[in-house]
């Protein structure tokens, strides 16, 4: 078993936050130590035992050699995503839940986790989670720790260096930022310029309808291809609006994010007043997978390089 050494960083309490206290002496003797969502979390060594409880990761842990150390997963991983080896290694992997809430969160017991004995969990649920578990560190997605500020491309190099750090792939993880750089740098700028996006999670069978706003990773997405989030001038990463909200946005895009939810399209399309968005009567809607825009991880400039060919198209 590594040895786990959460520390309590003073600051205001995250929603998602694991409140805890180490000496600083006791943290420094292990041989790995990283910081995630207002915790400093102490490892003797590289993990070995991971289980995945969110797919955010897949692409930087296949990138840095070490999706092998993944014994099980929960939640849901389109092959859309990856290759064809990264999905032939994720088919390999038992998978221990694949439900989900109506609002995209992954259903699953903490028993049913913890039964793998990892030595890492990555993503959280309700479930399972730094205020649930604490024999094992629970890792969350840099992009979900809710610090607000305005997202770029430099919170996808925070993440790779997150698991550089933990798996000690420092040389690969330059590798991979060089090339998130160089296909940031080749996308094209004037795709979406003149129009205007909203980036919505749409509300499925009397769901909540979200949008998301600057401190989300879809925005550097969208302005990467010289869109305008018509919700770029909110600070939240994502909040709720309501479907007159979005008729008066009038988006001439749609960037729809879901993760795996049938009728997101006829979710939005059939809002009340919906025939007077340009969007829709335009049949501008990009369908996207939630992980090609949120959280900041390699895959988002996959989303980004999708909304480019949707724009071209």
């Amino acid at each position: 078993m590594k040895k786990i050494v959460p520390v309590l960083i003073l600051a205001p309490a995250l929603a998602l936050g694991l409140t805890g206290c180490t000496t600083s002496s006791e943290a420094s003797d292990a041989a790995i130590t990283v910081e995630n969502c207002g915790n400093t979390f102490s490892l003797d060594a590289a993990p070995e035992r991971v289980v995945l409880q969110d797919a955010s990761s897949v692409e930087t842990l296949s990138q840095l050699g070490v999706l092998d150390r993944v014994v099980a997963k929960a939640g849901f991983f389109p092959e859309v995503y990856f290759d064809d080896e990264t999905n032939a290694q994720l088919a390999d992997i038992p998978t221990l839940s694949d439900r989900l809430n109506t609002s995209g969160h992954l259903e699953i017991s903490k028993e049913a986790v913890m039964a793998e004995s990892p030595d890492l969990i990555i993503g959280y649920s309700n479930s399972v989670s730094a205020d649930t578990v604490s024999d094992v560190p629970v890792i969350n997605e840099p992009g979900f720790c809710g610090e607000v500020h305005d997202a770029s491309i430099e919170d996808v190099n925070d993440q790779i260096d997150l698991y550089a750090t933990l798996f000690d792939e420092s040389s690969r993880a330059e590798s991979l930022k060089e090339d998130v750089a160089s296909r940031v740098a080749a996308l094209d700028q004037t795709a979406g310029e003149g129009k205007t996006v909203a980036v919505v999670y749409p509300g499925i069978e009397g769901a909540t309808m979200y949008a998301y706003g600057k401190d989300s990773m879809s925005n550097p997405v969208v302005t990467s291809v010289g869109l305008t989030n018509v919700f770029g001038d909110q600070q939240d990463r994502v909040f709720e609006i309501s479907a007159e909200q979005l008729v008066a946005a009038n988006p001439d895009v749609i960037l729809l994010l879901h993760s795996g939810e049938s009728g997101a399209v006829d979710a939005v399309t059939t809002l009340p007043g919906a025939d007077a968005i340009t969007a829709v009567r335009e049949n501008q809607i990009l369908l996207l997978e939630l992980a090609f825009a949120e959280p900041p991880t390699p895959l988002a400039v996959d989303g980004a390089e999708k909304l480019e060919a949707f724009l071209q198209g």
